[in-house]
């Protein structure tokens, strides 16, 4: 307590800084109801005086050393009572939660005994060509990502690798690039999508390139396969096969599936994984969210994968904005300069129960309606889900071509390629979307030659925390971060489906925040399962595992101690 004295401030009762009386002025608040803070922490320091040295390190040296990590007595003391505002010890507390739950999750997928899959050639001609023809140059990212897919798919074991990134980080090219690799090696490669409309855009831009350097391709467009179909895959006629969930079915025989990439946008966790062991030899598996994927799922839904990330994105900024349904002539004002100044844009409609919310008659008096009030003198498209696949691919290439100035689409048009000279884009109806959808769709007017422009027009009576959410996305640019805010507003079970309530709950670490942290524990965790799988020499780790996450795995790590180098020899003189 500070008073005002004869000489000047005076301080009364001054509590030490941190323990011994040394250390910085962070203080410790526990918050807990009815203790008094002081006292809380002098019982804290009381306890950690009586405990220095005697606490037994579990963790391997050889990790601690590798990540830079404190002791576990110098951990606590600092989680308690910070040197400095770098709060080292926390981050040894948060990698030990990060850590042990990674064990026990890679032990019980059984990361340590992989079952049997290919070890694919590593055949890189395709590749060349792609690069050459289609001037394709990857990233740093992409390269360190592509060299971890290459890693797995030539050992034996089945991958298992998760690949996220950012909007507009390369996820399809890296994922298009190892499908390539593993037809190179003599295998067929699965594209599996959400449904039949994703599967049909994806085919509709990655085929003219896979065709251009002789891989032959098959759209299965719905869940149905027919005998020619069929027995093009099972000739092994067909090498890169677009489509859904079918493709994975037992009626499907291949000729040697390699690899099987998945897309997934949520719920996640609705590919049957056990379903590809069925096959004897094991394909490889690589998923890849539409957007970053909330800390949660990776333990819950990808728990036992590997995960690549990158962390290249979107290069310009996108400016945006919100207009409530009254101002809709302002809100296409940037759009009308655009398209004036010889650019294009989109006028972006929502999606219902996986359809669109327009007709295609709908949608083409609404681009008549919007060209007549918004958009005099602009050239209107109209891309709709319930066109054909011909004509869908004809009014993009006319947008691609700059024969068309706007585009009225839904959200479906978020799997398109992006096109450079668009710049400027209005969602109608914005807050019906969710933060992840929204973010994908500004990213198409982020490459181009001009900043984009972004315009959220809300319905008619939007809700209050719908607002709020525009405003977080025209503040936030982070995708990762607007990942866990779309979980925190629409829910566990929205995102997780039925493992929501399997997520786990954290003392000291905040998965959010602590992304690079996750990411090194999981790393160092599967490591040790893999040249370690009974954790015969892990020291205390098994121990340490089954007391914090026990319930939570719901199956205890075996607490098995390595045998003494003697004991066989004894033994065997024994019985001589």
């Amino acid at each position: 307590e500070v008073r005002e004295a004869e000489d000047g401030p005076t301080m009364y009762e001054a509590e030490p800084l941190g323990l011994y009386g040394q250390g910085s002025p962070l203080l410790p608040e526990y918050s807990i109801e009815g203790v008094d803070e002081r006292r809380m922490r002098d019982g804290i320091a009381l306890a950690l005086e009586q405990t220095e040295g005697r606490l037994k390190d579990w963790l391997p040296k050889s990790i601690r050393d590798q990540h830079r990590l404190l002791t576990l007595d110098e951990a606590f003391r600092d989680a308690h009572f910070p040197a400095n505002a770098t709060r080292r010890g926390r981050l040894r507390l948060a990698f030990d939660e990060l850590f042990t739950i990674q064990v026990g999750v890679a032990w019980k997928s059984g990361r340590g005994k992989p079952g049997r899959g290919i070890a694919h050639k590593p055949v890189h001609t395709g590749i060349g060509q792609i690069e050459s023809q289609h001037q394709i140059v990857l990233d740093d990212s992409q390269e360190v990502v592509f060299s971890e897919i290459r890693r797995d798919l030539v050992r034996s074991a089945p991958m298992n690798r998760l690949l996220q990134g950012d909007v507009g980080s390369g996820k399809g090219l890296v994922a298009q690039l190892s499908a390539m690799m593993v037809v190179g090696g003599g295998c067929q490669a699965a594209m599996v999508y959400p449904d039949s409309l994703a599967a049909e855009r994806r085919f509709l831009h990655i085929d003219p390139i896979l065709r251009s350097i002789g891989i032959k391709t098959l759209l299965i467009p719905d869940d149905r396969v027919d005998r020619a179909q069929l027995d093009a895959i099972r000739r092994g006629e067909a090498q890169v096969v677009f489509g859904t969930q079918a493709l994975l079915q037992k009626s499907v025989t291949w000729k040697r599936l390699g690899i099987v990439v998945a897309e997934e946008r949520g719920p996640y966790g609705m590919l049957d994984v056990e379903a590809l062991g069925r096959r004897g030899t094991r394909p490889d598996l690589l998923v890849i969210p539409r957007a970053p994927i909330p800390s949660s799922l990776a333990f819950t839904v990808f728990a036992d994968f590997d995960v690549s990330t990158l962390h290249s994105g979107s290069p310009r900024p996108v400016q945006c904005e919100t207009f409530a349904s009254s101002a809709r002539d302002d809100a296409y004002t940037s759009l009308r300069e655009v398209v004036a100044s010889g650019r294009q844009g989109y006028v972006v409609f929502p999606v219902r129960d996986g359809r669109d919310l327009l007709s295609v008659e709908d949608a083409v008096r609404t681009a008549q309606a919007l060209r007549k009030d918004l958009l005099p003198e602009a050239r209107m498209g109209v891309y709709s889900s319930e066109m054909s696949r011909e004509e869908r691919s004809r009014v993009f290439d006319d947008f691609q071509q700059r024969r068309i100035d706007v585009l009225v689409c839904t959200t479906f048009i978020e799997d398109s390629p992006e096109v450079t000279n668009a710049t400027a884009m209005v969602v109608e109806y914005a807050d019906l979307h969710d933060l992840v959808r929204l973010h994908r769709l500004r990213a198409h007017v982020s490459n181009g030659y001009r900043n984009g422009n972004c315009a959220f027009v809300t319905s008619d009576n939007p809700a209050p925390e719908q607002l709020e959410r525009l405003q977080q996305l025209q503040v936030e640019r982070d995708g990762f971060r607007l990942a866990e805010l779309d979980l925190q507003y629409r829910g566990a079970s929205a995102v997780l489906g039925d493992r929501a309530s399997q997520a786990p709950t954290f003392s000291w670490a905040v998965p959010p925040e602590d992304r690079g942290l996750f990411l090194r524990a999981r790393s160092a965790a599967f490591d040790l399962v893999r040249r370690d799988p009974e954790l015969r020499h892990a020291g205390g780790v098994a121990q340490t595992v089954n007391a914090r996450w026990g319930d939570w795995l719901g199956q205890a790590l075996p607490n098995s101690a390595p045998k003494k180098r003697g004991d066989g020899r004894r033994r065997r003189r024994k019985r001589r």
